[in-house]
């Protein structure tokens, strides 16, 4: 009897497939140890990574531990794949995890064996194409494979994507693109780490420097962020501020506009933006003071703003994280939504955008959300699940949106709830009404300057009442220099009253803050604003970033556990900053790895792998020439003299927190202070 043998990248994934195809085909589903059968089809489930590259061991008794500089480069023309068992030391343990892996891997050879045919069903990225891929080339199985691309884990998602499954030749430049990733991972990675620790050894300190494609760079940016902070020096600058009143109107405030010629001025800063000359400012506060005022602009236009676009899993981190959770605290309760309780669809994707068909099942979405959230939270009324959506940016993936799936909030984790019931949020305001507003803007010519206003009355409440007026708060109060009022009068052009009074404010810059569970990621995916070559950064604009969707919260976490980054969890918002050992990181590893144009570089290479613009051979030239030239300083001895020896290591960042302020009194809207991070 013909077999077909489907493999899925993980067994609770295996088993919910044989589910659902049970009930397309009308047959039951025989559970037989590792794998089900249904029919003439046997699942079995994998385990992630079942195979892994060799280490530089494999390659020679030079590349044995103790690391030594001179033998390295190690970067042969055929990598090693080799069982990914847990190891000790270079020697395989036979664990729990060793045991699991080898247990099924025998399984999964004896099945391949007898198979006609293989359904590939890793999960739909880049990762999940290489680790069944592994499989079938390990196990040398010439037969026909098709590729089940999941977004939904779910019984009737399973059986959509089914129905369109595609030969898994479609997807072979994304599996070579996978197979580069691992590979220029491993090269950058191995030779680095090895070469850069036996100089840290040679100095007399212990351990392992940890250096890699990914994870160094983003140690890079916290370190430089730290020497931006402490180098800063802040600049005086001056604003004006005139309280303008035209007829029996109240007073309205309004900001001086700012010449536009200001760049090269010796009243202004570098960048012309900033005022510091206060003898400049004051006299043009004297001009203006209690003189005429006349309407030169009354401009009054209703605006309309769309529902935000749904979560993409960065966007979903970055909202979380004002909640206090981690990147990586973050992904692991939206796998869990997705795998474990199928309330959420795929979450490693970068799109903001879902397809029509999802938006056909919003009735039976929305009826499964308000059921799910009984008692815990009532979703506010004047959706209407008829109301269009976007659909013209499609990815391979769509965005995370909530599944037509029954399942309490009460058996949820608190993390699992919150990020739930964030995706839902996200997902109930693209079926309400636009927020609507009137915008208004007045410009004052005061003498020979001009004063400008701006304000917003809201009329149509729209998707905002979902979010609780919260939204537009953060807006408005995001700039502290906004003039933006709630009533503006209703004043004409002409109108003529008086700027009763002049303020002048002074200020000083203040230096960039650290970075944060927000501002880091959206730093590792705008990479190209860390980049001062125009070429370069004109490059990177078209690429992804330092990383991926997927794996920019175990980058993060990666930096932290290695000891290289600190995190201060004392705020409402997790902070990051340089642990000393990060410091004497950076000061001696090559600029090329610490740097985000490498690692962004490197992902629109693989990029252009999986779009099969660039052929691999290609690459591996490539590749040869970055390892040599990432430990070209190790190997020439510069690396060795700038590596500061234990005594000589930067001083620690410490994190003092400060006291709790006293409770505030419900007028004041004050917030708890954050913890103040000094150097010693």
């Amino acid at each position: 009897m013909a077999q077909t043998l489907i493999i899925a990248e993980k067994p609770a994934m295996g088993r919910d497939i044989a589910d659902a195809l049970s009930h397309l085909l009308g047959t039951s589903v025989r559970n037989d140890g590792l794998c089900q059968h249904v029919g003439s089809y046997t699942v079995i489930g994998a385990q992630g990574h079942l195979f892994a590259l060799a280490a530089p061991d494999e390659y020679g008794e030079q590349f044995h531990f103790p690391w030594r500089v001179g033998p390295l480069p190690v970067l042969p023309d055929e990598f090693i794949i080799e069982p990914n068992y847990q190891k000790e030391k270079g020697k395989v343990v036979n664990t729990s995890l060793t045991q699991s892996i080898r247990a099924r891997l025998s399984k999964i050879k004896e099945l391949i064996k007898d198979a006609t045919a293989v359904v590939h069903a890793g999960d739909p990225d880049r990762e999940g194409q290489l680790i069944i891929d592994d499989v079938i080339r390990q196990f040398n199985f010439r037969g026909p494979v098709n590729r089940l691309w999941l977004h939904a884990q779910t019984r009737d998602g399973i059986q959509d994507a089914w129905r369109l499954m595609k030969d898994n030749k479609a997807f072979a430049n994304l599996g070579v693109a996978a197979v580069a990733r691992r590979e220029s991972d491993w090269a950058i990675g191995m030779n680095a780490t090895r070469a850069y620790s036996a100089l840290w050894w040679q100095k007399g300190h212990k351990g392992i420097l940890n250096i890699g494609r990914v994870v160094t760079p983003v140690v890079g940016m916290i370190v430089q962020r730290e020497k931006d902070i402490e180098s800063f020096v802040p600049v005086d600058h001056y604003s004006l501020r005139a309280h303008i009143k035209i007829g029996q109107h109240a007073p309205f405030i309004a900001s001086w506009v700012k010449p536009t010629d200001g760049e090269g001025r010796p009243e202004f800063d570098v960048s012309g933006k900033l005022v510091i000359d206060r003898k400049y400012m004051a006299s043009i506060q004297a001009k203006c003071d209690n003189q005429q005022a006349k309407i030169i602009v009354a401009d009054t236009t209703s605006k309309k703003e769309r529902p935000p676009l749904l979560f993409s899993l960065v966007e979903l981190q970055k909202m979380a994280a004002r909640m206090g959770y981690s990147p990586d605290e973050v992904l692991a309760a939206a796998q869990s939504l997705y795998e474990k309780h199928k309330l959420t669809s795929y979450p490693r994707t970068d799109c903001q955008y879902a397809p029509e068909s999802e938006h056909a099942k919003a009735p039976s979405v929305l009826k499964s959300i308000i059921g799910n959230f009984t008692g815990a939270w009532t979703v506010p009324g004047g959706w209407d699940a008829k109301r269009k959506w976007d659909d013209k940016k499609l990815a391979e993936h769509f965005a995370i949106i909530p599944l037509a799936s029954s399942c309490p909030v009460t058996s949820l984790t608190k993390i699992e709830c919150d990020v739930y019931k964030l995706v839902c949020r996200q997902y109930i305001a693209q079926f309400f009404p636009y927020y609507e507003y009137m915008a208004t803007t007045l410009i004052a010519q005061v003498v020979d300057e001009t004063f400008k206003a701006t304000g917003r009355i809201p009329t149509v409440e729209g998707w905002r009442a979902l979010f609780g007026g919260m939204e537009a708060a953060k807006k408005k109060s995001s700039d502290p220099d906004s003039d933006e009022q709630d009533n503006l009068p209703p004043v004409k052009v002409g109108d003529i009253g008086r700027a009763s009074s002049i303020d002048m404010e002074a200020k000083k810059t203040k230096p960039p803050s650290r970075f944060n569970s927000i501002t880091l990621l959206e730093a590792m995916e705008k990479a190209y604003l860390f980049v001062t070559d125009p070429k370069v950064k004109a490059k990177l604009r078209q690429v992804e970033g330092i990383g991926t969707s997927a794996t920019r919260a175990s980058i993060i976490a990666r930096a932290v556990t290695t000891g290289l980054v600190g995190e201060d969890r004392s705020g409402k918002i997790i902070t990051y900053y340089p642990a000393p050992k990060g410091f004497g990181y950076i000061m001696c590893i090559s600029e090329t790895l610490t740097k985000p144009d490498l690692t962004a570089w490197f992902e629109g290479k693989l990029d252009d792998l999986a779009k099969g613009v660039l052929q691999y051979d290609d690459y591996r030239k490539m590749l040869a020439k970055l390892v040599d030239h990432v430990i070209s300083s190790a190997k020439s001895g510069s690396a060795l003299q700038k590596m500061p020896s234990p005594d000589q290591m930067p001083a620690a960042v410490e994190v003092k927190k400060t006291r709790k302020a006293a409770t505030p009194r419900k007028t004041t809207g004050l917030k708890r202070a954050p913890a103040k991070v000094v150097r010693k």
